[in-house]
């Protein structure tokens, strides 16, 4: 009787509560259709901005040919991303079940690594179809202890634990030699898969030419300070609108670290290669996740998965950041000249894309110093910063205003503040990481 009593008041309850919800779930439905306008709003307002300051440099080209070629093609290059992105798909769910390794290379992660292996163990994937390695690169904190702790929850945990520190390209060639699955799905130590990520991400290999796939990767702290949450703006922009432009294409350029998946068999082929590679006469420490895809995309398509979904824990000081961004540039610059020598062979837009990114990053110190410091002085001309600057924010406003388009959140804003963040510092690192190739340090380290 009293559960019946007890099932009733719940019936009750639940009907009093659902026009509540109703009218929640109304509200929200109502704030992200106002919100996603405003977006759609901002997002033309920029670009006729952008196209009004870029008529000069058509209108009057000859007056300075380079310097205008250069403002036309990098716009050009920005509307064909967003284009692109638009046309981008993510692989279809066919229900396709590899047999799968997750590989989780750890160096000092002894506060997120116990996480990682539960979120790699909590996926949505059969249990016998998945394998999980975790390869320690020499710890010197309690990494180890935490790997052990995780060994006692999930038995069938594989431990590799090097002696000594030999770097993350050596640990990730002893994961794919450990794994016995088809696909290896890469994770950082300090990044987290949501349930269904092994699920989606591997659905992109029913293609027979596909040899890597890289996931979608949001900010785990996104809400600690303002660099953080610049970094998630950032990263939402570089997954969802450049990779997934490069992926239409089958050429992605880079399989990130903290969630990517690879066809073993393909990375078999290459791994002697990609282990012992040298540049400038030194041997490539640094840029091992950009490096492995460089050797797959000569033969192989490389695709993105925008369904395939996993949170990193991302710098949180200025120091750390920076520090990472330049190891990050000497990378992108070593293996975007690799790349220059085969990237000709795939499809035209795809290829002129990929050729007008090795130049714009080069070119940009060297326009702003003379738009912004050299015409001022020589010139008395103030008109053209001011131009040039503004058509930089205004490119900022449509990256950050496509965030909020999908995302709807608070954080969109902060794009503009990686924009500033970039002009200020980024963009200066680029002449100094060309100059110093053959420092192979991690700097983090």
């Amino acid at each position: 009787m009293s559960s019946t009593i007890e099932r009733s008041a719940a019936v009750i309850n639940a009907k009093s509560s659902s026009p509540q919800i109703t009218r929640s779930t109304r509200a929200k439905s109502v704030t992200r259709f106002f919100v996603r306008l405003l977006a759609i709003v901002l997002i033309v307002l920029s670009l006729a901005i952008v196209l009004g300051l870029r008529w000069g440099n058509v209108t009057y080209y000859w007056y300075h040919p380079l310097v205008n070629a250069y403002s036309i093609a990098i716009a050009g290059f920005i509307f064909s991303r967003f284009v692109l992105s638009l046309v981008y798909s993510a692989p279809k769910d066919t229900k396709f079940s590899p047999t799968v390794s997750i590989i989780i290379t750890a160096f000092n992660e002894e506060d997120a690594i116990y996480r990682t292996v539960e979120c790699c163990y909590a996926v949505d994937y059969p249990a016998s179809l998945f394998e999980v390695i975790v390869v320690d690169d020499g710890s010197s904190d309690k990494t180890l202890e935490e790997v052990g702790r995780a060994q006692k929850s999930w038995p069938g945990l594989i431990l590799n634990a090097f002696a000594h520190n030999k770097g993350k390209r050596e640990a990730m060639a002893a994961g794919a030699r450990l794994a016995k699955g088809e696909i290896l799905v890469y994770v950082d130590s300090d990044s987290f898969l949501r349930r269904d990520g092994v699920q989606k991400i591997v659905q992109g290999f029913t293609d027979p030419t596909v040899a890597a796939i890289a996931g979608h990767t949001e900010v785990a702290n996104v809400t600690k300070n303002n660099l953080t949450k610049m970094q998630q703006a950032r990263y939402f922009v570089a997954f969802r609108v450049i990779k997934a432009a490069e992926s239409v294409f089958g050429t992605v350029t880079c399989c990130p670290g903290c969630f990517s998946a690879y066809r073993r068999s393909c990375v078999m082929e290459v791994l002697d290669n990609w282990l012992n590679q040298h540049f400038l006469g030194v041997q490539a420490t640094f840029g091992d996740d950009r490096s492995l895809t460089n050797y797959l995309l000569r033969k192989y398509r490389v695709i993105y998965s925008a369904d395939a979904i996993a949170t990193t824990i991302v710098p949180e000081q200025h120091k750390q950041f920076l520090k990472q961004q330049l190891r990050w540039k000497k990378s992108w610059f070593r293996e975007t000249l690799i790349a220059a020598t085969f990237m000709w062979k795939k499809p035209p837009l795809a290829a002129l894309a990929f050729y007008g990114q090795l130049l714009f990053p080069i070119i940009a110190p060297i326009l702003i110093l003379r738009i912004c410091v050299w015409l001022p002085i020589s010139n008395h001309d103030l008109m053209s910063p001011v131009i040039y600057l503004l058509g930089t924010v205004m490119i900022g406003i449509m990256f950050s205003a496509y965030y909020l388009f999908w995302k709807c959140d608070r954080y969109w804003f902060f794009g503009l503040y990686f924009t500033v963040y970039y002009l200020l510092f980024l963009v200066w690192q680029m002449p100094y990481a060309i100059a110093t190739q053959r420092d192979n340090r991690w700097g983090t380290r």
